[in-house]
């Protein structure tokens, strides 16, 4: 990966720059314990989470046709109630400063909710790090493709000169859309074998930014 070339940096938020990874499986445990469902590991969660989730949802047996209101509800409020026990990478702060000095520009592009998604950067104290942040307008998680472009276009950066850095295949699918180049760390959301799958560049840590 030639960082030298890039001029702005795009993170996504959940599994990339947050180790959360365990409370999605939490969250999603005991809604499908209420339900009287199969609880799921964090192995196989990483093996089948996707986006939109309302699809992850549905491959899990959840009834989404009659009850993704309330399934999506119930699933926020929970992590939301533990969202404060959520740590950064051990890396993500010595990468960002790293970036900055460098004069990079550094953004966050999230499928979370744009207000959870700057209450938990502000609580994490990254704020001062990004010249923005920007999440969805809902809770529903069905990506943030379409908010690809318009990032990118705020950023005033040409696309050939972004990099975009997030944890799951879907992250790869934005970029795809904004045109930029993207790369891919294996200890988020989607498991290694399913990044690899990828066309893009996959590394452990954040020490390729560096």
């Amino acid at each position: 990966m030639q960082i030298d070339r890039i001029e702005t940096v795009i993170f996504d938020w959940n599994g990339t720059l947050i180790d959360d990874v365990w409370l999605g499986v939490k969250a999603m445990n005991v809604l499908l314990e209420k339900r009287n469902m199969s609880l799921i590991t964090e192995d196989y969660y990483r093996e089948i989470f996707r986006f939109p989730v309302k699809e992850y949802y549905r491959d899990l047996g959840l009834d989404v046709d009659n009850e993704w209101e309330q399934i999506s509800l119930e699933f926020m409020d929970f992590f939301l109630l533990e969202a404060q026990k959520v740590k950064l990478h051990d890396d993500v702060i010595e990468t960002l400063c790293h970036l900055k000095n460098s004069g990079k520009k550094l953004c966050i592009l999230s499928a979370m909710q744009h207000e959870g998604l700057v209450k938990q950067a502000s609580f994490l104290n990254v704020t001062q790090h990004f010249d923005f942040i920007q999440g969805i307008d809902n809770h529903y998680a069905q990506g943030k493709a379409h908010l690809g472009v318009k990032t990118a276009k705020r950023t005033g950066t040409p696309p050939e000169r972004i990099l975009f850095v997030g944890d799951t295949v879907h992250d790869e699918e934005v970029a795809e859309v904004i045109g930029c180049k993207s790369a891919l760390v294996s200890r988020g959301h989607n498991d290694l074998k399913r990044l690899k799958e990828t066309k893009s560049p996959v590394y452990d840590d954040f020490s390729f930014l560096r």
